[in-house]
């Protein structure tokens, strides 16, 4: 599996962030106080590596921007090489960059006590803080222009609201307070409504070199170089499971039976079972109060357990929690997992039994619940999700969550055109 670097330098701040990789794996990707995640991006035969994000206390980088394509498959390729960096966090400040030269986007902290707020600033979301009702602790900056400004130094009301139009694909010269349509917070007294854009790559890309890449390199180069890519041992599937099942579309169905016969005739890319849907067991807009496992906030392909057979109807075939679309879920697939990695299983009955509870509490008049409400029990659910190697049994209604790519030999055609 071909491993991707930071290689672009469209920003100040992608040398400096492609050094810090680098540096990292000289030192076996462990330096202490820091932590390393890795992705794997890509799907059946054409997957590549790549670092996902770098976290300390005081820092973070993600890595996920476009930087083009991958090269050794570049006649073939539908796999984007993005393992540019796209997102950092320093103190007090969080940057977003994009390949499309949108944005950028800022987040200024704001409030009184940094050291209080830093694991809630660094880590939590900061979308329509506002909108949420959650307390004043950031500002929200977008790219704008000062073309129409006298020499950009009109910084009054007026000059702020003809900044905030764009030319397309061009890089925003200065980063323009916006409340997004009320969602967010405004300034208040002193609080900046501005910022130029080269000033702000420039601290940032100061703050990696000076503090960040400095860290790293205060500690020794490894001599014994250690592979922390290769791929772990697997773990057994638990016989006690009962059979699994799923729905998924035609398309699948044709690729699944063509590369069962002959996996040759399938582009690379396409050498695979079934992949994820893109369906969480909670949005990432509900924050986490530390309660609920941070694998519930990734997207699964969702699974019911049961018996499957040709003749069975799939009207009567329910994934607890998931909703069946009939013109993109016609067939059934039966599972076949010759590994536990990345499978979980959560009770959605827990979910169901906290809404009837708030439902029943709910004050006479009123219809509908409230963002608090609906977070209420769709963390319940949420908190029940356990490895399926841990799962026992006693769920009322349990869903299998599969956090990984299938391949070929794990699925199998119950109906469809290519069913058994």
């Amino acid at each position: 599996m071909q491993f991707l670097y930071p290689t672009s330098r469209q920003f100040p701040v992608d040398e400096v962030s492609e050094q810090i990789v680098r540096e990292l794996e000289k030192r076996n990707w462990n330096v202490p106080g820091i932590t390393v995640k890795f992705k794997v991006h890509g799907t059946g035969d054409q997957k590549c590596s790549a670092v996902w994000y770098i976290k300390h206390e005081d820092f973070v980088l993600w890595f996920c921007r476009k930087q083009g394509s991958v090269p050794e498959s570049r006649l073939e390729s539908r796999l984007n090489d993005k393992a540019a960096v796209t997102q950092i966090i320093i103190p007090k400040r969080e940057l977003h960059i994009y390949d499309d030269e949108s944005g950028p986007t800022l987040y200024l902290y704001v409030g009184n006590d940094y050291s209080k707020d830093r694991e809630k600033f660094m880590n939590d979301r900061k979308v329509k803080c506002k909108l949420y009702n959650e307390p004043k602790m950031c500002l929200l900056y977008s790219g704008g222009c000062d073309c129409r400004a006298t020499g950009g130094a009109t910084f009054d009301a007026a000059a702020l609201a003809r900044m905030h139009h764009r030319h397309s694909g061009c890089r925003s010269p200065v980063l323009v307070h916006t409340n997004d349509f009320g969602n967010e917070y405004d300034p208040e007294g002193d609080e900046p409504t501005m910022f130029k854009t080269t000033e702000v790559m420039d601290d940032f890309r100061k703050y990696l070199t000076d503090v960040v890449l400095k860290t790293i390199m205060s500690h020794p180069i490894l001599k014994e170089k250690i592979d922390v890519l290769a791929p772990p041992a697997t773990t057994p599937f638990p016989e006690s499971v009962g059979p699994i099942f799923c729905f998924c579309g035609y398309e699948d169905t044709e690729r699944i039976k063509q590369g069962q016969v002959d996996a040759s005739r399938l582009h690379l890319a396409d050498r695979y079972g079934l992949i994820v849907n893109g369906n969480r067991l909670i949005s990432l807009k509900y924050s986490n109060d530390g309660t609920v496992p941070m694998i519930a906030y990734e997207n699964f392909l969702w699974c019911g357990l049961g018996e499957v057979t040709s003749n069975t109807p799939i009207e009567k075939l329910e994934v607890y929690g998931y909703h069946r679309w009939p013109d993109r879920d016609q067939f059934v697939i039966r599972l076949k997992p010759n590994k536990a990695d990345a499978i979980y299983v959560a009770d959605h009955a827990a979910y169901e039994k906290r809404r009837k509870e708030i439902g029943d509490a709910m004050e006479k008049g009123r219809d509908h619940f409230t963002t608090a409400e609906v977070a209420d029990f769709i963390c319940s659910r949420a908190c029940t999700i356990v490895p399926i190697t841990e799962y026992n049994g006693g769920y009322k209604q349990p869903v299998v969550l599969v956090n990984r790519e299938l391949s070929l030999d794990e699925v199998e055609l119950v109906s469809g055109p290519h069913g058994i």
